[in-house]
Parts: structure tokens; sequence; C-alpha cells
């Protein structure tokens, strides 16, 4: 009968863990991603100063959350997604607007993939 109770807790233990993770990564995941809209928002805006303060905001957030990210996910993930912040930055202040987008592009594209990465699918357990 031990062996059952052990079992059980253990089984919660790993699930409510899941459970966090899951919860974790796609609350950060979101969060980022609607910082680097509201970027978007700012340059379509004309407000390019404000975009950049904004960008440098999200890549020192990300430099200090990125720690905990490490500890859950692969690493490439994530480093994509902090190059793709600092490039974003660095052509907003060179004024290469197109450049921004594409950037931010991709990093809408890590973060959507860190967020599916979560998902129970078969593929992800594999």
């Amino acid at each position: 009968m031990k062996r059952i109770i052990i079992s059980l807790v253990l089984a919660a233990l790993v699930l409510g863990a899941a459970a966090f993770e899951f919860w974790y990564v796609g609350r950060q995941s979101d969060a980022y991603t609607a910082r680097i809209e509201e970027v978007e928002d700012l340059i379509a805006a004309g407000r390019e100063d404000e975009a950049t303060e904004l960008c440098r905001g999200i890549e020192r957030d990300w430099d200090s959350d990125v720690g905990k990210i490490y500890i859950l996910l692969i690493h490439d993930y994530a480093d994509n997604i902090g190059g793709s912040v600092s490039k974003m930055r660095a052509h907003l202040e060179n004024g290469n607007i197109d450049m921004v987008y594409a950037e931010s592009a991709g990093a809408k594209k890590g973060l959507a993939s860190i967020k599916g990465s979560e998902y129970p699918l078969v593929e992800n357990i594999l």
C-alpha cells in the first residue's frame, strides 16, 4: 500500500511540475510577444525613440529571464530569441525599419515555437 501512495505522490509532483512549466513558458512567451508587437505599433505610429527604449527594456528583461527559461527548455530556442531582440534594437538605432520587422517576426516565431514545444504532443515527448 505504501508503494501505491508513494507512486501517486510522485505522479502528482510530476504532473504539478509539468503544469507549472507549461503555464510559466506560455505566460512568458505571450508577454514577450505582446511587447514586441507594441514595438511594432510604436514604429507604425512614428515613435521610433520610444520603440528603441522599449526594445532595450525587452532585451534587459529577456537577459534576466532567460536563465529561468534555460532550466526548462533547450538553449538554442532561447538564444535565437535574445539575438533577434538585440538585432531589433540595433536596426532601430540605425534606422533600418524593414529589418526591425524582419527580426521581430523571427522573435515572435521563436516565442511561438517555445510555447508550442510545451504542448503534450507525441513529437514533443519523443
